[in-house]
């Protein structure tokens, strides 16, 4: 039981099951007949190549996470880096497995998920921006792989899979951004140059609100076409939209180790809570 507990938290089951729920939303903003092999093999698809995915990471910046994050599992050495190793590379052949029984769009998108982790976890993750956009890229995937597990032409359609998928591009980059100021020292001592350490942490972080206020602009385009209803509306501007933008400001003028925790968490919130309107939809 033990394994298990540390197998769930090294994976980060949380992030995993966020994949899945993107998926699963991409499948259902396409306006056709869903059905539910595809959706619900390709959102197991998407979970095991988040998990593969983290298992790399930690595996890779054990060092930078006895610094920044010492309650992660490799860093307690509360599992075996044999084991880890092992269960990610049999997480990903699970994945391309599984998602060649839905199609080829999805095998693709699998197989360029699983390539972009590892060359995010290997390399890119160590150039400024272009790793966050990366991390952007894959969360935005999820919801088009939810569509392509349905219509591959209906998961271009507007309003579609694209909407949510632009939503979280955005929305990951601007977490990036913010994980990065909360990690400068661990980064710094290690020699990982981020963008903070480029062009300054309060710059870094109006950059961040910066983007933020485009996605909030982005999420009022489908309430002004009328695409989407009242609790959309409810939820993205009251909810997410609003304290988010306040929040970031906050910190922008006050980036201190506490704010910084609690914005990363809130936009971590703020992505569940867009699936949720999206759903709402």
């Amino acid at each position: 039981m033990h394994k298990l507990i540390e197998t769930l938290r090294l994976i980060r089951i949380i992030n995993c099951v966020m994949a899945m729920l993107g998926v699963a939303l991409g499948a259902h903003l396409v306006e056709a007949e869903p059905g539910y092999y595809g959706p619900v093999m390709s959102a197991l698809c998407a979970f095991l190549v988040c998990a593969a995915g983290n298992i790399v990471n930690d595996l890779i910046d054990t060092e930078i996470d006895r610094i920044n994050r010492p309650q992660r599992v490799m860093v307690r050495r509360a599992l075996s880096r044999r084991y880890a190793v092992i269960t990610s590379v049999i997480l990903n052949l699970a994945a391309v497995a599984i998602a060649l029984t839905v199609s080829p769009a999805v095998t693709a998108t699998g197989l360029i998920a699983i390539g972009l982790l590892m060359a995010y976890n290997f390399r890119l993750k160590q150039v400024p921006l272009l790793g966050n956009a990366v991390i952007a890229l894959l969360g935005a995937m999820t919801f088009i792989t939810g569509g392509l597990a349905v219509d591959v032409a209906g998961s271009f359609h507007l309003p579609g899979p694209l909407i949510p998928a632009v939503f979280a591009f955005l929305f990951h980059i601007v977490r990036e951004i913010v994980k990065d100021v909360q990690d400068l020292e661990g980064d710094k001592k290690l020699g990982v140059t981020t963008l903070p350490q480029l062009i300054g942490v309060r710059q870094s972080l109006v950059l961040a609100l910066v983007l933020f206020l485009i996605l909030v602009a982005a999420t009022l385009a489908p309430i002004i076409a009328g695409w989407y209803g009242l609790w959309y509306g409810v939820i993205t501007v009251f909810i997410i939209d609003l304290p988010l933008t306040a929040l970031l400001l906050l910190i922008c003028l006050n980036p201190g180790d506490r704010l910084l925790r609690i914005g990363s968490t809130a936009l971590k919130v703020g992505m569940v809570m867009g699936v949720v309107a999206l759903a709402a939809a």
